[in-house]
């Protein structure tokens, strides 16, 4: 069905839909300025997911009675991805629309929703490391995701990483080097970096491949938590041999007016919404009873290592003490309680300066600066750190070793101390003063006296060989701040050096490429994941056409610019997942240095 006017037009993918499984819906609107999107109401029945927004300009001169006139339209074209929730008729709400300063409306479009055939090799299991927690203790989520067929595209959808009751510490997996082209980054809703790992299983009886990927978080508020469901969105090849010309029409016909993506020969493809089982959780409060009086939240069996220089000082002198706390798997939000709480320390030394402390291999630093009050001071007690032993569900102390140390006290400095250890007797003897009958000139040579008297200042600065000798430290020192500053540059950001030889690395390698040999297809997929990665300045992992549409659209680049891409990733991805490719590789080839060049001028 499709509704048109002239400066409104909305419409639907099809009117037959099938539970949990996708489709369009499509407003475009065309304007003298850009259009912002709609506020949508309330779709019930549906999950409504939307898409980026694209837009596109274009302008229309007509010449009147020699009188020039210019107009300019704005198309906006917003897709969103309805999905399904129950069967039978359903109706697509009223959507209001601000056009040109008018508020326009679209129509109540009616949906049949029928049963799906049973589809088993397409499977989402989220899986807790834990259901039942401690208020911050770190805990993992784990995402796995079967799959039989090849899949064309898809997109997650993942609410849970934006519940106000739990942090998501940064995480980035191990990347094993030699299984660098199994990794992929996923793509969602949310925005959130999550890398997968691609293997082969055996699941339900089949050969299938599976992606697992993970997030940890920690939950800040307690209480029982229903988490929200994780989902995804996917194509597949539609294999309904009955219904096969009944989909291809009802793909083209809504849209034969549109210039959208479902415009030109594709496919048959059939978008399928995936599910997981919800999970539960119960998050405990930590007890009030035996709670140390300085416990700063550490939850998590700890250890301490101190150590401090130097160790020989005088009373006053600072001392540097290094607190290294390990234990915990993410300790960002980690902090130290205020070591002056520590009677121990307190009692023999004034602490001043506790930094955050600094993550790294091993645990998280924290640095502070000790002054002792006394020369009766021998060593730096051992410390104790309080925190919840989340597994024993009793509160704990991570304790260090004692640091022996020496002090020495303070002394007065004297008259004899100021002048030596020999004494006065060793001052040099009083000379007996003699007079000169020349005065002071006494002191100089003749000749000198002499050239004195012809030198001025005007002559000595007007003298080449001073103002050589003058211009010469400044701009020596200039040369080198300017080569000092070029270095760091250059440092400062290799990737972005890696970006701008990127394209005529990847076209050099494409012509070198041959297409008859062995394994062709798979170095043009390398090199391509490549270029992207390096042009892109992005992490180890698999580019996907939904990565490059995310960040290339999120910088403001039409998608023309980078369309050439999708169908060279969707052949590359058919030869990964179905062992070969609908295009030849010459042609392929030929593609991909169009889609670079176009990108590059984009960019």
């Amino acid at each position: 069905m499709l509704l048109s006017a002239q400066e409104l037009r909305f419409g639907v993918e099809t009117q037959d839909a099938y539970l949990n499984e996708a489709f369009l819906f499509q407003i475009q609107v065309d304007s003298e300025h850009q259009a912002t999107a709609p506020r949508l109401p309330a779709f019930p029945g549906f999950r409504v997911v939307p898409q980026a927004p694209q837009h596109s300009r274009s302008s229309q001169v007509s010449i009147v009675n020699g009188r020039r006139t210019q107009s300019v339209t704005v198309s906006s074209t917003f897709n969103y991805l309805l999905t399904p929730l129950r069967l039978g008729k359903l109706n697509i709400p009223v959507v209001e629309v601000l056009v040109n300063g008018q508020v326009k409306r679209t129509q109540a479009i009616a949906i049949t929703v029928r049963e799906p055939e049973k589809l088993e090799g397409i499977v989402l299991q989220v899986e807790l490391s834990k259901s039942e927690a401690y208020i911050g203790e770190p805990l993992m989520l784990t995402w796995r995701w079967y799959i039989d067929r090849q899949i064309y595209n898809y997109n997650f959808d993942l609410p849970v990483l934006q519940q106000p009751e739990f942090s998501f510490p940064d995480y980035v997996p191990q990347i094993n080097p030699a299984r660098q082209r199994q990794y992929q980054r996923i793509s969602n809703q949310q925005g959130a970096e999550l890398i997968a790992l691609q293997s082969n299983v055996r699941f339900q009886g089949k050969n299938c491949s599976v992606l697992v990927f993970e997030r940890p978080f920690i939950a800040l508020q307690a209480g029982d938590y229903n988490l929200p469901e994780s989902s995804l969105i996917c194509e597949i090849e539609d294999q309904r041999a009955s219904r096969q010309q009944q989909q291809q029409n009802r793909r083209r016909s809504p849209f034969d007016d549109f210039d959208s993506f479902f415009s030109g020969s594709r496919r048959a493809t059939r978008r399928l919404n995936v599910v997981a089982e919800p999970l539960r959780l119960r998050v405990k409060a930590l007890p009030s009873a035996g709670q140390p009086s300085n416990f700063s939240g550490i939850v998590g069996e700890c250890s301490l290592v101190v150590s401090a220089e130097p160790r020989e000082v005088n009373v006053g002198d600072p001392i540097v003490l290094s607190l290294l706390l390990s234990g915990p798997p993410y300790l960002e939000h980690i902090k130290l309680p205020p070591l002056e709480s520590l009677p121990a320390l307190a009692a023999g030394f004034k602490v001043s300066g506790l930094e955050p402390g600094i993550v790294q291999e091993g645990g998280k630093l924290f640095q502070c600066t000790l002054r002792a009050n006394g020369a009766e001071v021998s060593q730096i007690p051992a410390l104790e750190i309080p925190y919840f032993n989340s597994e024993k569900g009793a509160y704990d102390f991570a304790r260090s070793q004692p640091i022996p140390i020496k002090v020495l006290p303070l002394r007065s400095l004297s008259l004899q101390d100021a002048l030596g250890s020999g004494g006065v007797s060793e001052l040099p003897a009083a000379r007996e003063l003699q007079l000169s009958e020349v005065g002071i000139a006494h002191n100089y040579e003749p000749a000198a006296l002499l050239a004195a008297g012809n030198q001025t200042a005007s002559a000595w600065l007007g003298s080449p060989v001073t103002l050589a000798w003058l211009l010469l430290p400044p701009g020596v020192w200039a040369l080198l701040g300017a080569a000092a500053l070029w270095s760091r540059r250059r440092q400062a950001n290799p990737r972005a050096r890696l970006a701008a030889r990127a394209a005529a690395k990847a076209l050099a390698t494409l012509r070198r490429l041959q297409p008859e040999k062995a394994g062709a297809l798979e170095e043009l997929f390398e090199l391509l994941q490549s270029y992207l990665r390096e042009r892109l300045q992005l992490e180890p992992g698999i580019v996907t056409y939904s990565d490059l549409h995310n960040i290339l659209s999120a910088r403001g680049l039409p998608e023309e610019a980078y369309l050439g891409f999708k169908k060279i990733l969707a052949e590359c991805e058919a030869g990964r997942f179905a062992g070969t490719a609908t295009s030849s590789l010459p042609d392929l080839q030929e593609q991909l240095r169009r889609a670079i060049k176009e990108l590059e001028g984009a960019l």
